[in-house]
């Protein structure tokens, strides 16, 4: 039998695998309900009761506010200032270190965090309980496209694209480089014992990318390479996460060296998994597909068997899929559709057909 990181690794490169690989997310409400129901003491023990075969390193590049300064204000590593609560002297409770009148020359002089202060020792002990067994993932998360719509708002941050683009590509040059640093750091510290880095920029709605695809090629296409050619350089997969519609962008992920689209929302505009599979499975894997907006919160444990067993299925002889919700299980989602998915998956053992009725077998 294959070894959880023998599996994973044959279905990132389009290989046959015994059974399809498993990934979990889920929030910690969901994870105690299902360690209780299982009757299982940690969270490692879930996993591999579920048959897991993906293990996420957990790394925390933040660094934490200063101050308070003498108006109360706390300082964020971005350099944003934000306090709680009413003052009474008709200042905002937040403050962006940028606006309208802000130049490229002043975001070049702005104090901007140091990757280097962070310790990164805590990141090899991690990776040694896993690497060689199971699947290693992980690295900083680096939503820079959120970051910096959260620094300077949202608003602000989609007119500065239009209207003070040099501005706007100042700042995800000044926020990527940091993160870029730290996913470096990160990966020396591991010595290795990364499979695949993982990061995070939500680009689409359910019916769309949130911007034009012109303006994500303008914008983000680049500064996205950068973090895929540093993982490169240490011989790690790529897996992007971005929730929504984000057909239009996936060849752009694809030349540029993503080699995993998470988290597959097949109930947005173009990207139901067959196909996905059909235009790009060749080039990419898929993880997670199963969808937890109707399906998984509404079906029976047999129309998730159903759904899980039409994944499996379409991909079983081709790889390129790993097994996984469309996005965190979250608690309106019942237990048993969710042990349902795990269960389907075949090779399995008798380890979790005990907590389902026979009529769900």
């Amino acid at each position: 039998m294959m070894t959880s990181r023998e599996r994973v690794m044959r279905a990132i490169n389009h290989k046959s695998t015994d059974r399809a690989p498993a990934d979990y997310g889920g929030h910690q409400v969901v994870t105690d309900g299902l360690m209780r129901k299982l009757g299982v003491a940690s969270y490692e023990e879930l996993l591999r009761v579920l048959r897991v075969d993906m293990r996420r390193i957990v790394f925390n590049y933040g660094q934490p506010d200063t101050g308070p300064d003498a108006d109360g204000y706390m300082r964020t590593m971005w350099g944003a200032k934000h306090r709680d609560g009413n003052h009474g002297d008709g200042q905002p409770n937040y403050i962006s270190p940028f606006d309208e009148n802000t130049t490229v020359d002043d975001v070049h002089a702005h104090l901007w965090p140091d990757a280097g202060t962070i310790d990164y020792s805590p990141v090899k002990g991690q990776c040694e309980k896993y690497y060689g067994e199971y699947a290693t993932f992980g690295a900083p998360w680096s939503p820079f496209y959120h970051e910096v719509g959260w620094l300077i708002g949202q608003e602000r941050f989609l007119t500065w694209m239009a209207t003070k683009p040099d501005v706007a590509e100042a700042i995800i040059q000044h926020v990527v480089d940091y993160e870029v640093d730290a996913t470096r750091r990160f990966l020396e510290a591991a010595r290795g014992m990364v499979d695949i880095t993982y990061f995070g920029n939500d680009f689409g709605t359910q019916r769309s990318l949130v911007i034009s695809p012109r303006m994500w090629q303008t914008f983000f296409r680049q500064p996205l390479k950068r973090f895929y050619d540093v993982s490169h350089e240490y011989g790690c997969m790529v897996m992007q996460h971005s929730c929504g519609a984000v057909r239009d962008i996936i060849p752009s992920l694809i030349e540029d060296g993503v080699d995993i689209l998470d988290p597959i929302q097949v109930t947005a505009a173009g990207m139901d998994l067959p196909g996905l599979v059909r235009d790009f499975g060749s080039r990419l894997c898929f993880h997670g597909g199963v969808d937890t907006q109707r399906l998984l919160p509404f079906g029976s444990p047999r129309d998730v068997r159903d759904a899980v067993r039409f994944f499996i299925n379409l991909t079983h002889n081709r790889g390129g899929y790993i097994l996984c919700g469309s996005q965190e299980f979250i608690e309106d989602i019942p237990l048993e559709n969710i042990l349902a998915l795990y269960d389907e998956n075949p090779c399995r053992g008798d380890a979790l057909v005990t907590f389902f009725e026979s009529d769900q077998v």
